[in-house]
């Protein structure tokens, strides 16, 4: 196959990828995704959905120009059409999924331009079969939408270092603005060594003008986020600030993101892993040594050694640096088969397999993701099939210690409100949006028994006999925290499964049967060969997680 050939291609897999089966099959990894922003984003289209503390007006750290551009092309769409609203969803992951593919494009010609289609071939492989990506891509998180609007960057970067052009300059860091103030204040440092290269080869008057058409951009584009936000919040909201301001300043051993968790170094490197295929990661050690990309690859690496040295360590703040892994990996790639440039028939024969390992670890481990973990959203989304259409009154949908597998309440019919039964969770949960007609209201309204210090308040509790449904695991055992005991429940006729899907059973199953999917005919064939080896070291037990739905009493019948 040739090389246009294969690029075309890899780009309508990733047209695929990106608007057809991400959206639909990606599952949801955190649930500040969900709390953070797909609640908020609910309240706005439909006037309801769960608020967190971060979003009360005395804390505001989270911003609402986020959600702005998603809202304004989901309202029309809702008042000018009948479909259901969980498509408010679907739609938006579809949103990411072309923005993603628009700026994956823009940057593979980059590449192609600037370095050669082989490595801008292998850039776009990598990318397609990522599993980190394949999920980040359509999260509506800031991490991701810093994580796509770097490519921009990216893409600016690799022009400005080819042809030295000052408005490649100016556009690099114009896309980590935007990447930084609507998504991630962080990612500003990602251009640091950027900035330094342009200083230490451009004359001062040069980059006095350049420090000046960089201010400018930043301060339009911080000026219209916090034109926005304190038009939602109803107060002046530099939100930015109060993002940096309790991460970093304010942060210690009672307050600050250490209070959520805190992981031992190696977490990011595992993690890494887990969502790059092991070739990819191998030849990023090939590919960093380029003189010639040196702000990119230490932009890279200070990225790393940054969060490696924060305790409280998570996925996806290693999401905007995704798209460097996947560039510096194809450049060592492609520096590898250089070396067998003169055996021809060696150098196909190892490019083969080298692209087929590539793909099986990556499919593996997202059909084990999907497979695994993505029972919640098919689960909830049953409730628009079982809801009773006749009832005007609300429907408690209730949860406990399954709290933050809850996906959105888009995946709840209109008149149906998530609520919180008691568990053995003991942290703070989030509340509820204040419901007016006025959407401003709602937003600026100071919720009760909010905090920042993850204390547990018992009013986001609700008794279980307010609830219709009940979404848990039944053949997990519950403890005494647990007001809602599935298989005695079931037992005693007082609630019945009406749905149940599978989802993985982790304290059970080995890491490598909950993180890679292997068929079962090789499975068979492996217990075959190596028999309790291979059950000691691959093995996958799952729960049945069911939607259970309230039986009428003798009194009540």
């Amino acid at each position: 196959m040739n090389c246009r050939l294969f690029s075309v291609t890899l780009l309508c897999l990733l047209l695929i990828a990106r608007l057809f089966i991400q959206p639909f099959y990606s599952i949801i990894s955190d649930c500040d995704e969900t709390f953070n922003y797909w609640e908020p984003l609910n309240l706005l289209v439909r006037g309801f959905g769960k608020q967190t503390w971060e979003y009360s007006p005395e804390y505001s750290i989270r911003s609402w120009a986020f959600l702005v551009p998603f809202y304004l092309i989901l309202y029309p769409v809702n008042h000018l059409t009948d479909m259901e609203k969980i498509w408010n969803f679907y739609l938006t992951r579809m949103l990411l999924g072309l923005l993603s593919s628009i700026l994956e494009y823009k940057l593979f010609l980059e590449i192609q331009n600037t370095m050669t289609v082989q490595i801008a071939n292998m850039w776009l492989l990598l990318q397609i079969f990522n599993p980190g990506y394949f999920h980040a891509s359509v999260e509506l998180l800031p991490s991701s939408i810093a994580m796509l609007l770097f490519l921009g960057s990216i893409r600016h970067t690799l022009r400005y270092l080819s042809i030295n052009s000052n408005s490649n300059f100016v556009s690099s860091l114009s896309f980590n603005f935007m990447a930084s103030i609507l998504g991630w204040p962080f990612v500003l440092v990602l251009s640091v060594p950027m900035c330094i290269h342009y200083v230490f080869t451009h004359r001062i008057i040069s980059t006095l003008r350049t420090v000046f058409d960089c201010t400018l951009v930043l301060s339009l584009i911080g000026t219209l986020v916090m034109i926005i936000d304190s038009s939602f919040y109803g107060k002046f909201t530099p939100v930015s600030w109060n993002i940096l301001k309790y991460n970093v300043i304010n942060a210690n051993e009672n307050a600050g993101p250490n209070i959520f968790g805190t992981e031992p170094w190696q977490y990011y490197f595992l993690n890494l892993l887990l969502n790059f295929s092991v070739p990819s990661l191998a030849f990023v050690f090939l590919g960093i040594i380029h003189r010639r990309l040196w702000p990119l690859w230490t932009a890279m690496l200070l990225w790393i050694a940054i969060f490696l040295a924060q305790p409280h360590k998570e996925e996806r703040f290693l999401y905007p640096i995704y798209g460097l892994i996947s560039l510096f990996g194809a450049i060592g790639f492609y520096d590898l088969t250089k070396i067998f440039h003169p055996y021809r028939s060696t150098k196909i024969i190892m490019k083969f397999f080298i692209g087929l390992l590539i793909i099986m670890q990556s499919v593996s481990r997202i059909i084990a993701l999907i497979n695994n973990y993505g029972d919640p959203l098919s689960v909830y989304a049953k409730l628009y099939d079982i809801a009773d259409s006749g009832n005007n009154g609300v429907v408690n949908v209730c949860t406990g210690r399954e709290w933050y597998h809850f996906p959105s309440s888009f995946h709840l019919p209109d008149n149906h409100r998530l609520k919180f039964i008691r568990s053995g969770f003991d942290g703070l949960l989030p509340g509820d949006f204040h419901e007016t007609e006025n959407i401003l209201e709602s937003i600026r309204a100071i919720p009760k028994g909010m905090n920042n210090l993850n204390l547990f308040d018992d009013s986001k509790i609700t008794a279980l006999d307010e609830c219709k449904y009940v979404v848990d695991i039944l053949d997990m055992p519950t403890s005494d925290d647990d007001v809602f005991n599935p298989s005695a429940s079931v037992r005693s006729k007082s609630w019945e499964a009406i749905h149940c899907e599978s989802f993985v059973d982790v304290d059970n199953s080995k890491i490598l049967g909950r993180s890679f999917y292997v068929p079962e005919w090789l499975q068979n064939m492996m217990k075959l060969y190596f028999g309790k080896v291979w059950d000691h070291i691959y093995k996958l037990e799952k729960f049945k997680y069911c939607i259970f739905s309230r039986l009428p009493q003798e009194d009540e019948i």
